[in-house]
């Protein structure tokens, strides 16, 4: 597996590096005895360096997936338009019992995925300003799964919600995050689409932030994918391509908060959305 040295932010394997310490108990790795010696002297300063590296890259990398999208939604609108188009006139122009209907139709359903997609590029491209709000997480939370209620009864998906007592208010837009738990939801309904399933989804305090915990029983996601998810048309055999977990990070960014996961193959996946409480009214 490929770890990150700490001190010079070069990539390492871990099976085969040869420089590590000890601190907190946490074992880090490093490409040379001289990173290694740098990092013992002030381990704390070189973590804090590391940290804000990687938050600079995250920021480098999430400004060039923009102006990808950007791109790809400005070439993809009117070929698709086009070939959507055409497609349909030839699919009602043939009789019923024509066997070239069925490639049309696929071709037809094809063109349907990639035009929702288009149009979620579009709509993340054109958020703009949050509109800002006191709300309460639990009716958030609630109207997100009224979005789904149809899906997740006819896939006999069991809901179970727990949530807390007189949440405080938090000031939030209202709109946006129920967008992004719902992209949960439906991520969670993916993933538990061969077999009926449980979709677990409570708030809770911790610490200065509130959070919502979205968590299914599906399939899993392999421990080498998941820094991928939240990536757009980012695919494996659990998920489709699509943009509703990019979708959903990207509106949790916007209301300063953050979203993590965690999953195990097999068991399902948890989704923790972490909201502050600094401007909230109680």
């Amino acid at each position: 597996m490929k770890i990150i040295d700490p001190f010079c932010g070069m990539a390492i394997d871990d099976a085969t590096a040869i420089f590590e310490a000890l601190y907190n108990g946490t074992t880090f790795y490093f490409c040379s005895e001289r990173c290694k010696e740098e990092f013992e002297k002030d381990p704390e300063a070189v973590l804090i360096m590391k940290a804000e590296r990687e938050k600079l890259t995250e920021k480098e990398r999430s400004e060039s997936l923009e102006k990808m999208m950007d791109q790809v939604a400005h070439e993809m609108r009117n070929p698709l338009t086009s070939i959507g188009g055409f497609t349909r006139r030839m699919y009602e122009r043939l009789p019923e019992v024509d066997p070239n209907r069925k490639y049309l139709k696929m071709v037809i359903e094809d063109v349907a995925r990639l035009e929702s997609m288009t149009r979620q590029l579009v709509e993340m491209k054109a958020m703009g300003v949050p509109r800002i709000e006191p709300s309460s997480v639990n009716d958030i939370i609630g109207e997100a799964i009224k979005l789904y209620e149809a899906e997740l009864r006819d896939m006999n998906i069991e809901v179970r919600t727990e949530l807390m007592d007189n949440p405080p208010t938090i000031s939030i837009d209202r709109h946006k995050l129920t967008t992004a738990i719902g992209n949960l939801i439906k991520n969670a309904i993916e993933a538990m689409e061969k077999t009926p399933g449980v979709l677990r989804i409570f708030s809770r305090l911790s610490n200065e932030n509130i959070e919502i915990v979205v968590s299914d029983t599906g399939i899993g996601i392999p421990e080498d994918k998941i820094k991928y998810i939240f990536d757009p048309f980012f695919t494996s055999k659990i998920y489709g391509p699509g943009l509703g977990l990019t979708f959903a990070r990207r509106i949790v960014q916007e209301q300063k908060g953050t979203i993590s996961v965690e999953s195990e193959l097999g068991k399902g996946t948890t989704f923790t959305v972490s909201l502050p409480l600094k401007y909230s009214e109680q």
